[in-house]
């Protein structure tokens, strides 16, 4: 918990709202609450949830932080999240991984962007507080909250789209039987970067279930 101590004085420096646990292996905060001098109250507030899926729900833009780069993913610069946020229509959510593994490929396929601070070949990763710190300091340096006019599509309802998407795309025999996510998260990964607003999000929601109720009849 000595990291959670150390993240929740970055957040409360930089001003970043809340900060939340995935699954953490212990949930007594004694020892973040100790070195976090000056932010007790962030960790007295800390959102606990128990998968990411579920975390990331209301957010409607996400990025998930890694030293590696991801085939077919490119990576954004902290300056480059920075601008997203800051022109987010909504709530957005940086995700780091724990400090010894960081982000799985599984846990970075649930972000909308994926993010690489730029360090020295001889030491690429950086520990989870020399993370957050670099990461705070953009956001706050850009704005730090997003102020988009009008809130875009939330992760859960992005995720609603894609189960729609796959029915209609399982019915026209599109997606490989063997490994249906790799294409399915390549056609969603425009609609998450597009940030959809409501009305845009109800369009493509009634011509899946066209599209789908006329292969049903086919």
């Amino acid at each position: 918990m000595d990291n959670v101590g150390a993240v929740a004085r970055i957040v409360k420096n930089f001003g970043l709202g809340r900060l939340w646990l995935v699954d953490p292996l212990s949930y007594t905060l004694d020892r973040a609450l100790k070195l976090a001098v000056g932010a007790e109250n962030v960790v007295e507030g800390i959102f606990v949830e128990k998968d990411l899926q579920t975390a990331l729900t209301e957010f409607t833009f996400s990025v998930g932080t890694s030293s590696r780069g991801i085939r077919g993913r490119p990576s954004l610069s902290p300056a480059e999240v920075a601008e997203r946020v800051a022109h987010a229509g909504g709530s957005c959510a940086v995700v780091f991984g724990d400090e010894k593994r960081g982000l799985s490929d599984e846990d970075l396929g649930k972000c909308q962007e994926v993010c690489r601070i730029p360090s020295d070949d001889s030491q690429p990763s950086l520990n989870l507080a020399q993370a957050c710190a670099v990461m705070g300091y953009e956001l706050f340096r850009h704005g730090g909250r997003a102020s988009g006019p009008a809130r875009s599509a939330t992760h859960g309802e992005l995720q609603e789209l894609r189960e729609r998407l796959r029915v209609v795309l399982d019915s026209a025999d599109f997606l490989n039987p063997q490994n249906p996510e790799r294409i399915l998260g390549e056609l969603m990964r425009p609609l998450e970067r597009a940030g959809l607003n409501a009305r845009e999000l109800e369009l493509w929601g009634n011509a899946l279930r066209k599209l789908g109720a006329a292969l049903g009849r086919r």
